[in-house]
């Protein structure tokens, strides 16, 4: 439903990113050092390596396979250099097991390696690694390698962001949705944390285009975008164009009971924001489906679809029983 309202509000806000590892939109994070991990059992190595990079690069030290797959997982890490031979597994296992994981998968690796042999380096750069450096090798060369790695990888960030923006709302679309959905996912299996998700769909959306036009619908789209991004300037989530008039919000490490008064403050605010059509305000309400779920254990290709379509039983449930309301799945 929409009614007439006096009162102006500021309609954009800045946009926060949700808090946790990979869930991205990198193009919104402050300026920071790129992360280095260096794995190998070699502690001279380590040192040595840490010494160069350390005044350019935030780096990180692991001796061994299995440190380094947990520092991975744990840190924001952009490259990552991996000795092939080590005593409690070999670099050709940590690099399959970093690209199998979705937490990691998209990690550069270069590894860096005293074997001459041709096999290594093409079994290395088929597994996935960006680049085989052998030793003894040139300190200088080995920067100027990882810079030129770290910034096609920024060039190629950049445009996979754009690819993730809806256009006429700056907040990211459904395959920002999708790929944020399933690290946030990822994180809450491994921390144990729960996970929350809305879906929320303004009211009667058709009426409000067939009586202002479809331009001041995207205005209307716009405002609801800004203002469920405005509410969530203090949680820990992120909002989404689901498609249409529908927007996705993720809450992940959220218990659903604080899921459902997250959606209840969504609510109010929306129908308390009303949209601004050449210094018309008309209020607009929206109707909310809430799922929370606790994913340890669970692969999120299989639960995700049916934990999802729950939710979007629950937002038709709000619908039905009457609009502007939160309903639970």
């Amino acid at each position: 439903m929409f009614i007439q309202r006096d009162g102006k509000r500021n309609l954009f806000r800045r946009h926060r990113d949700i808090k946790i590892k990979r869930c991205e939109n990198s193009m919104s994070e402050k300026k920071r050092k790129e992360c280095l991990l260096l794995i190998d059992d070699d502690h001279m190595q380590l040192t040595a390596m840490g010494r160069i990079l350390s005044p350019q690069y935030d780096v990180k030290i692991a001796k061994g396979g299995e440190a380094g797959l947990k520092l991975a997982a744990e840190f924001n890490v952009d490259l990552i250099l991996l000795d092939l031979l080590m005593e409690d597994m070999s670099g050709f296992e940590v690099l399959a097991r970093l690209k199998e994981s979705d937490e990691t998968k998209d990690i550069l690796v270069v590894i860096v390696s005293g074997s001459d042999s041709i096999e290594d380096e093409a079994k290395g750069l088929a597994l996935g690694a960006a680049d085989f450096i052998r030793k003894p090798f040139s300190t200088v060369l080995v920067s100027l390698r990882i810079k030129r790695l770290l910034q096609l990888a920024a060039q190629i960030n950049i445009i996979k962001n754009f690819s993730l923006t809806d256009g006429l709302t700056g907040i990211n679309n459904r395959r920002g949705f999708n790929h944020a959905a399933k690290s946030a996912w990822c994180y809450c299996r491994r921390e144990e944390e729960s996970f929350s998700l809305l879906i929320l769909d303004i009211d009667n959306f058709k009426r409000f285009n067939d009586k202002y036009g479809h331009l001041n619908g995207d205005i209307c789209l716009k405002t609801i975008a800004s203002t469920v991004q405005e509410t969530l300037e203090r949680e820990n989530g992120s909002v989404y164009r689901w498609g249409g008039e529908e927007f996705a919000v993720l809450l992940p490490a959220t218990p659903l009971e604080d899921a459902l008064r997250t959606a209840e403050r969504i609510r109010e605010t929306v129908e308390a924001t009303p949209v601004q059509l050449d210094g018309q305000p008309v209020c607009v309400t929206v109707s909310i489906g809430v799922g929370g779920i606790d994913p340890v254990g669970m692969e999120f290709d299989g639960a995700f679809p049916p934990f999802c379509a729950g939710i979007d039983k629950a937002l038709y449930r709000a619908k039905e029983y009457g609009r502007n309301r939160v309903e639970k799945a």
